[in-house]
């Protein structure tokens, strides 16, 4: 009996192709799936495709194709029906697809057809206003505006480029706001926060080397300092292969995290809002092809 999988793809991811598509396609059915394609406009149409066919009686397997920020959308989707799902990489940076090692669309297709799966944590965000989840990672502060300031015409023209971009607008015109962070286990200020549900951060930089989507806790990494070289010293120390602390540096683990303050977060890469918000793990999330 073929196994039925539903392909929903972005149309507007950084490396989408019609023929690079059919060519994928042609290779799962090669491999003995039935395939279905969904393509998409934008990311909340992604989801509530996911939604509609995680929740079918014959529970197909779900394939996102597309970046990082499809991946989100899609998994998003999957909510509550304890779906199998699995990725196609065509984005701009696909940090899921490198932390699961699939560097290419053959290897991608090759786990794909033989079927191996494992349940993951997701990380769930909630505001006043809204709820989602994240995946690879949550950012408020630095991180935040930095996201904010990439505009969909820079990420094209520009690639991961438009992030450094971004980055170097935000460093004309710092701000010092602070954040309060409260977990079950600690109570601390600080000037930024990420929050980790993978190992990489921007794909090619490990900043928790401990932390992993099949884990069920999320790995945090703050800055106390409020000054732009407390920032730059984290980013440095980053780029050079580095995962230590220092004064200005916080590292822990938590299942729950309450952020107040008023500042930019941003989700696997994307706008999420502003906080404050809290944040939980969901363990045995969904099971994905790895």
């Amino acid at each position: 009996m073929m196994r039925h999988a539903v392909i929903i793809a972005n149309r507007g991811a950084g490396s989408f192709s019609a023929a690079r598509m059919d060519r994928i396609c042609r290779s799962l059915r090669d491999g003995g799936m039935e395939i279905e394609q969904q393509f998409c406009r934008d990311f909340s149409e992604m989801e509530e495709t996911a939604r509609l066919v995680s929740s079918r009686p014959d529970a197909p397997l779900v394939i996102a194709a597309g970046g990082d920020g499809t991946i989100a959308a899609v998994f998003n989707g999957l909510a509550g029906s304890r779906a199998t799902c699995a990725i196609l990489p065509m984005g701009t940076a696909n940090v899921m697809a490198i932390e699961l090692g699939l560097r290419t669309e053959e290897r991608a297709v090759a786990r794909i057809v033989a079927g191996e799966t494992r349940p993951f944590t997701a990380g769930l965000v909630r505001g006043a206003s809204r709820s989602s989840r994240f995946f690879l990672m949550a950012g408020v502060g630095l991180d935040g505006h930095i996201v904010r300031k990439v505009t969909l015409e820079r990420k094209k023209r520009f690639g991961k480029g438009a992030y450094l971009l971004a980055a170097l607008d935000h460093l004309r015109t710092w701000e010092t706001d602070r954040l309060r962070v409260v977990t079950p286990t600690a109570e601390f200020s600080c000037h930024s926060i990420i929050i980790c549900n993978a190992a990489r951060y921007g794909g090619a930089f490990t900043l928790t080397p401990s932390s992993s989507i099949f884990t069920p806790a999320l790995d945090l990494v703050a800055v106390s300092g409020s000054s732009r070289m407390d920032h730059l010293r984290l980013i440095g120390t980053t780029l050079l292969g580095g995962h230590g602390g220092g004064s200005d540096i916080i590292r822990m683990t938590a299942e729950r995290i309450r952020i107040e303050g008023v500042q930019p977060l941003q989700t696997d890469g994307d706008d999420w809002g502003d906080t404050p918000v809290e944040i939980f793990t969901e363990q045995d999330y969904a099971r994905i092809i790895c």
